[in-house]
């Protein structure tokens, strides 16, 4: 699983022009994922993907390694 930097995705859904829910159906995953993305919480990978390329951002430029890092530490 892997969380998003949260400014860069908001970034993102913004100049996308398209609702969270738009985000997602062309996505195909939940509305929940596109949510939960936007404000850094763990996704699974393959949805992150899928969510990346709507917004036509590359996963590794928005996965917020820090945090995941700090997460498999026991760090909150």
């Amino acid at each position: 699983m892997v969380c998003a930097k949260v400014n860069q995705i908001i970034a993102a859904m913004t100049a996308s022009c398209l609702s969270p829910r738009e985000i997602a159906d062309k996505a195909g995953v939940s509305v929940n994922i596109v949510y939960r993305m936007r404000r850094g919480y763990l996704v699974k990978m393959d949805r992150f993907g899928k969510v990346c390329q709507v917004l036509g951002i590359a996963p590794e430029d928005v996965i917020d390694y820090d945090r995941l890092k700090d997460q498999s530490h026991g760090k909150p």
